[in-house]
């Protein structure tokens, strides 16, 4: 069974597992932008989006004509585009205890303070940017927390509880 918290565990697996899925060849890997990977199918090259649910695809607002395949966990909606899920992978749930994970330690930050930047959380947890605004971001698309971009920053706070 391949466990998984997120994306960058999926995508880690992907990297090392690539082979299995008839892949030959990473041509190029895109952390932070899209598609996730050009890989090298029997001679073609494919663009490859890594989703853990198929409707992050959505959520994400990626383009289906800038994709070729989505790979994902979780197959929870149909699309238009073709999808391959992993077989014998299990998440583990935002409120399943894991090694660590970016989202739980982003929390307490809001106890001392209501509104926090994307720098802010970086230098307090010791992690890049742009894990920071992917953690962030997931927060944001789970209705966790909310986020006001404005010319230059991005501010993220926590969302009201009714």
């Amino acid at each position: 069974m391949i466990k998984v918290r997120n994306e960058s565990d999926l995508r880690n697996w992907f990297k090392k597992n690539y082979k299995k899925l008839g892949f030959s060849k990473i041509i190029k890997s895109n952390s932070l932008g899209f598609p996730d990977f050009i890989m090298l199918k029997e001679g073609k090259k494919i663009r490859v989006e890594l989703e853990l649910e198929s409707s992050n695809f959505i959520l994400h607002n990626h383009s289906p004509k800038k994709v070729d395949l989505i790979i994902c966990a979780i197959e929870d909606i149909k699309l238009k585009i073709p999808t391959l899920k992993i077989k014998n992978i299990k998440l583990i749930k935002f409120n399943q205890k894991a090694p660590y994970s970016l989202q739980e330690l982003i929390f307490p930050l809001f106890k001392n303070e209501l509104v926090l930047t994307t720098s802010e959380i970086s230098r307090k947890l010791g992690i890049s940017k742009g894990a920071a605004e992917k953690a962030l971001t997931e927060l944001t698309i789970k209705n966790k927390i909310d986020r006001i971009k404005k010319e230059g920053i991005t501010l993220w706070l926590p969302k009201e509880k009714k």
